[in-house]
């Protein structure tokens, strides 16, 4: 396995964790969702609140009429589920043979609502270096992609580009959805291929291997989630350029109030509550 990610820039691992086990974060959304749906109910944007609807269908159909452009819906999820999926040792498992026994997730999570017909959520092929800053290029942080929901080619899987994890960092720029847009053809380097998957696979990859998505054309919105991991600060040493790359990385985090966990190994590791303790503190 080590090989295939290393040559090919991700690997999917197939029911690395229990779909029961996403579970909880899925409650989480459900009750945001309800919350959501409350306030648009109460100032007159819907005239219903969809209860009956089941995860992933109430979402779209509260904007059926009006779209919701949300890239990403990260305040939902900040409680003790996230931080017990973060430690998962599923995921944990499946990072030890690329980042080493001493593992920390970096800080940066996304949710995902994926919403039917946007094009705001649909991503162009990109390397997450891009999102990043360049100095990021040298660093080695590896992305685990979570579905909440089935996914496949109709409602929005991602796709990948093998092997372009060996490449350089492609220049870019934010287009009007502010997605990063590469000034050249990636495709005339190397074709995408798409990545089905069932609730319970992850997806591995890294900040330098070109991924994305296309338009949901289902009816349902596709959640995910992704959270980022790195090797633990002080515990291996690195290439001047490696180590630049990464310092990088933990200062701009913290800057946007996003802190490290220790996962395993060496580290002090953190309850659920002492790390919204810290975040509460780094915000001010």
């Amino acid at each position: 396995m080590t090989n295939v990610y290393e040559q090919e820039g991700y690997l999917l691992v197939r029911q690395a964790i229990p779909p029961v086990d996403l579970e909880p974060l899925r409650a989480c959304i459900r009750r945001q969702v309800g919350a959501h749906a409350q306030e648009l109910f109460a100032r007159g944007a819907v005239d219903r609140l969809y209860a009956d609807l089941p995860f992933g269908q109430r979402l779209a159909a509260l904007h059926a009429k009006h779209e919701l452009r949300l890239r990403s819906w990260d305040a939902p999820v900040l409680g003790p589920e996230l931080h017990a999926l973060i430690h998962h040792p599923g995921i944990v498992n499946a990072l030890e043979p690329h980042l080493g026994p001493h593992i920390s997730f970096n800080g940066d999570y996304h949710l995902r609502p994926k919403m039917p017909g946007s094009q705001a959520t649909a991503f162009p092929l990109h390397q997450d270096s891009q999102y990043y800053g360049k100095p990021s290029q040298h660093a080695h942080i590896i992305t685990v992609w979570i579905p909440l929901v089935d996914v496949d080619e109709v409602n929005g899987c991602l796709y990948v580009i093998p092997g372009s994890n060996h490449w350089e960092l492609i220049d870019s720029a934010r287009d009007e959805n502010a997605n990063m847009r590469s000034f050249e053809d990636v495709e005339a380097r190397g074709a995408p291929i798409p990545v089905p998957m069932k609730q319970g696979d992850i997806l591995l990859f890294s900040n330098m291997t070109f991924h994305g998505s296309k338009v949901n054309r289902g009816s349902a919105v596709r959640w995910s989630i992704d959270i980022r991991y790195c090797r633990t600060r002080g515990t291996y040493t690195a290439f001047p350029l490696e180590q630049k790359g990464e310092d990088f990385m933990r200062r701009k985090l913290k800057k946007t109030g996003r802190l490290p966990l220790v996962v395993r190994g060496a580290g002090k590791s953190m309850t659920f509550e002492e790390w919204r303790a810290a975040l509460q503190a780094v915000k001010g």
